[in-house]
């Protein structure tokens, strides 16, 4: 019984939506998203700007210079 209460506790409080990347790993899936012919512009900076959001530096996240963020 107790098992079933610790895996209800923690399937209540597990939000498959709440992930975060470092500046570095946002940095390296912009260039992999820049790079890739299968995506249109409107995509790709559609896939930037949303990754930038899961990273909690943001603000003091250097963009490396290529491309266009």
């Amino acid at each position: 019984m107790q098992l079933i209460a610790i895996l209800a506790m923690l399937l209540s409080e597990h939000d498959a939506a709440h992930w975060d990347l470092s500046c570095e790993d946002w940095n390296q899936a912009r260039i992999e998203i820049l790079a890739d012919e299968n995506l249109g512009q409107d995509a790709q900076e559609y896939l930037i700007d949303y990754f930038l959001t899961k990273v909690p530096e943001y603000d003091n996240c250097e963009v490396w210079q290529i491309g266009r963020k």
